[in-house]
């Protein structure tokens, strides 16, 4: 019984190996053209000084543009609890030249440019003659908590849809801690002068929620008391049924203690 135990161990261990390895073996490659050349949810502003600059929606995708500079690559990975790094998912990808042109994903393979994709990271590498430029992509990602790799140093942007914040702790909050709130017409830009590694966070709220938050805090504060009235009811009663039973009661117990 126990050895056939230990060979069903080891042969369930083995075939998870082994399919861990050809999983390795056989995954990755370069990332479909179709995905690449999507239409972006809303035009790239390749016109930002920030080295990187997102912008939120309420359909809960992002877009970013990058300024490559001299880089050669860039590597997007995300980090998952147990099962370590795994590869970024993006769509619509854009590149403009210096001089404004822009073309879209298979362009980009065209002219030398590469996007390729492991088990654990997304590639990204750029031509020679691209340095200067930038790249826009867009992905999921929700404004009520947006978390995102600092894939490259520098200074960074991220706009809130229109009527998010991020001023109320608890609701709102910002990582790294450094940052300013700057308003363009009806919307909150948080801004970092420079980011050099980690992560950055931003979980906002729209306004209109903190009355949502007000009313389940009301809520939750009539139920306590509610709940402590009724206990101390309760504790009287029991209090009371003790004496006419002629046991005794100390008057000076804690009405958390035993009776």
């Amino acid at each position: 019984m126990n050895r056939r135990f230990a060979l069903a161990v080891a042969a369930i261990a083995l075939l998870a190996v082994s399919a861990g390895c050809l999983g390795y073996a056989t995954g990755g490659g370069e990332v479909a053209n179709e995905t690449l050349d999507a239409e972006p949810p809303r035009e790239y502003d390749f016109d930002t000084d920030r080295d990187a600059a997102f912008e939120l929606s309420t359909d809960a995708r992002y877009t970013v543009v990058y300024s490559i500079g001299d880089r050669e690559e860039l590597r997007l990975f995300e980090q998952t609890p147990y099962a370590g790094d795994r590869p970024m998912e993006f769509e619509a990808l854009r590149y403009r030249y210096p001089d404004g042109e822009v073309i879209n994903g298979s362009e980009f393979r065209a002219r030398g440019g590469e996007v390729e994709q492991t088990t654990d990271e997304t590639w990204i590498r750029f031509a020679d003659d691209m340095a200067g430029g930038k790249l826009g992509f867009s992905g999921a990602g929700s404004p009520r908590r947006f978390t995102m790799r600092a894939y490259v140093e520098g200074s960074y942007a991220v706009t809130l849809p229109p009527d998010f914040s991020t001023e109320v702790p608890i609701v709102g909050h910002v990582s790294p801690r450094d940052h300013e709130v700057e308003t363009v017409g009806d919307r909150d830009r948080i801004v970092w002068d420079e980011v050099t590694g980690g992560s950055i966070v931003v979980q906002s709220y729209r306004e209109g929620d903190l009355v949502v938050f007000g009313v389940i805090l009301v809520i939750a504060a009539v139920a306590a008391v509610a709940g402590t009235l009724y206990f101390r009811r309760q504790l009287e009663a029991l209090r009371e049924q003790r004496r006419d039973l002629g046991l005794s009661v100390n008057e000076d117990d804690d009405d958390d203690g035993w009776l």
